[in-house]
Parts: structure tokens; C-alpha cells; sequence
């Protein structure tokens, strides 16, 4: 399964390729836990890739984009669930709070 196949699979947003935040390294680490039926539970690997980065400890810039993808994220519950693990990413600052507090 190609890269873009799977991320249509899991929902993901065109976002994650457009910001750089979807990466083959984590793509890899994703399609090897992939097994048939995972699709009817997306947002179980959306939120895998939150937390795949945020064990990355990003930089400022990631965290901003990762604020942005948790605003764009179909699953609200998710997104807030990520946005919570954001908050305490080490390099969280005024800035990424205030993308995660944006108006759409």
C-alpha cells in the first residue's frame, strides 16, 4: 500500500503532507501495525502520529503545525485528546497556544 493510499485509508488530512508532518519514517512505523479492518478505526492512527511526533520532542515550528493538524482532524474527541498531549510537549509556548486557539 503506497503512502497516499494509506492515508486516505485512515482520514488522514492533506494537511499532514503539506506541512511536511506525515514522513516516511513514521508512515513505516504506521503501515507495520496496519492490519485489515484498522480502517474502520482511523482516527487510532491519526492519533498515533500525534504522539509518534510528540515523542520526537518537535521544535516550536512542529508544534505549531501539529496544533493546526489537531484544528483540521475529523474526529473532535481525538483532536482535543492530541491538543491536551500538545500542551505539555516540552517546547509548548504562547505561540502554539494561540494556533490552538485560533479562529477557523
Amino acid at each position: 500500500m503506497s503512502k497516499s493510499e494509506f492515508m486516505k485509508l485512515m482520514q488522514f488530512p492533506s494537511a499532514w503532507l503539506e506541512l511536511g508532518m506525515y514522513p516516511d519514517a513514521l508512515f513505516k512505523v504506521q503501515l507495520q501495525s496496519y492490519t485489515s479492518g484498522s480502517e474502520a478505526t482511523p482516527e487510532h492512527f491519526r492519533n498515533g502520529a500525534f504522539h509518534w511526533w510528540l515523542s520526537q520532542e518537535p521544535t516550536e515550528e512542529q508544534l505549531i503545525c501539529l496544533a493546526l493538524l489537531s484544528r483540521k482532524d475529523p474526529d473532535p474527541p481525538m483532536a482535543q485528546d492530541a491538543q491536551r498531549n500538545i500542551r505539555l510537549a516540552s517546547r509548548f509556548s504562547p505561540q502554539v497556544d494561540a494556533v490552538l486557539h485560533a479562529n477557523s
